[in-house]
């Protein structure tokens, strides 16, 4: 009895075992793929975090956010604007922008010159900044979308109604704001926990400033407004694009003139904005992430690849004959230059005796051969024969391939 017992207590242990085996490996390798995903997802940005990072700035006019997008992406070189605009107050907009050109800095972070509150309050709270330009880089259509909907927020609460000096507008479900006046730019400020309404995500509050200095608080509604900004200056060379979620960009020279949003996208010389890492100068990264895989060039192509997709046709086919033509070019232009020119026949050689001179060099090739040969006997041109003909043998790839096989050495 006892030994039958012992028998069924063994059992028991092992089905135990193997049960616990069996409920806690699962439970281990989930716990490690969570672990592996959270590690690798470390560097996005949640939607909750977005909203929180945008929610002072979302409602900017465009033109002005775009500036202020691709300014955080070069954070020391705000500090440095900020530090430089600081010392000169007493200049204007379109001076102080002028006299920055030797500086070097991003074309957006110059246009941020003229308006000294927005770079004071980027270089100041300067882990926001760095925050948005990490979330920018590292995700473009995640942001746009992300201002968008805050847009929709506001709009869901009839805040945008009460913006005096802006003109709202909704395109393809998208809400853009521009100024009233073209060329005058007024900067709003707002508390982000009033204009967006019920604020949904309660663990990640929006971002609060104070109001900017010199700015006079509204009799109704809830934005302030400042002094407004004449633009003289290169600012409208960069716009939003929508329907593609992200920013466009032209040559940021002759910009101070008022350019509508769809003309700057459809113009000439229009790109998707990249990211330009000598502007960083050594600030790091949020992830190791490269962040200039939208050059021009790659767009470029990628344009002329999409085209010969939508027309049907194979790169290799369509270029063959050009590029057998070219081929064809290039040989003629190699047998030309191997060729003598015409003037180099006609220079006069001298200090070069008669058989050092090749024989298309020497004038009438042919009356000079005859009487060159009537002075000779038979046997001495027999044996410059020879000479040539065994010159010519020992040069023929099958005289060095016999001369290597009975020399020793090559062995």
């Amino acid at each position: 009895m006892n030994k039958a017992t012992a028998a069924c207590y063994r059992l028991l242990t092992i089905a135990l075992i193997n049960t616990l085996i069996l409920t806690v490996t699962p439970a281990v390798l989930i716990k490690h793929a969570n672990a592996q995903t959270f590690f690798a997802e470390q560097g996005a940005f949640s939607e909750a975090e977005l909203a929180q990072i945008l929610a002072p700035i979302a409602l900017y006019p465009d033109s002005l956010l775009t500036h202020i997008l691709i300014a955080s992406t070069y954070p020391l070189e705000i500090v440095q604007a900020n530090r430089w605009r600081s010392e000169n107050r007493q200049l204007s907009a379109e001076q102080a922008i002028k006299n920055s050109r030797h500086k070097g800095w991003e074309p957006s972070v110059s246009a941020l010159l003229a308006f000294p509150n927005v770079l004071e309050r980027l270089s100041d709270d300067l882990i926001w900044t760095q925050k948005l330009g990490d979330a920018f880089l590292q995700d473009q259509p995640a942001l746009l979308n992300s201002i968008q909907s805050l847009r929709r927020q506001a709009d869901a609460a009839q805040s945008l109604s009460e913006m005096d000096n802006m003109s709202v507008t909704r395109i393809d479900q998208h809400i853009i704001i521009e100024p009233a006046e073209k060329e005058i730019i007024y900067v709003p400020y707002y508390d982000p926990r009033l204009v967006y309404g019920h604020w949904q995500w309660y663990s990640h509050p929006p971002v609060y400033w104070t109001p900017y200095p010199y700015y006079v608080p509204p009799l109704q509604g809830l934005f302030y407004w400042g002094r407004a900004v004449h633009i003289a200056f290169n600012y409208y060379f960069s716009t939003f694009n929508w329907r593609q979620h992200h920013i466009v960009v032209v040559n940021h020279h002759n910009s101070h003139h008022y350019r509508h949003r769809e003309r700057i996208v459809s113009s000439h010389g229009a790109q998707r904005w990249a990211h330009k890492p000598q502007h960083k100068r050594g600030v790091t990264y949020r992830s190791k992430q490269r962040y200039n895989h939208h050059s021009p060039k790659r767009m470029q192509l990628d344009r002329v690849r999409n085209k010969l997709r939508e027309q049907g046709t194979d790169r290799k086919t369509k270029y063959s004959g050009a590029h057998n033509s070219r081929k064809t070019a290039n040989r003629s232009q190699i047998k030309k230059r191997e060729q003598p020119s015409a003037n180099y026949l006609r220079q006069p050689i001298l200090n070069k005796p008669h058989n050092a001179i090749p024989r298309h060099q020497r004038g009438d090739t042919k009356n000079n051969y005859q009487s060159q040969r009537k002075g000779k006997t038979q046997k001495l041109i027999k044996k410059e024969r020879m000479q040539r003909n065994q010159h010519q043998s020992e040069q023929s790839p099958q005289r060095k391939r016999l001369l290597w096989y009975n020399d020793p050495r090559s062995r």
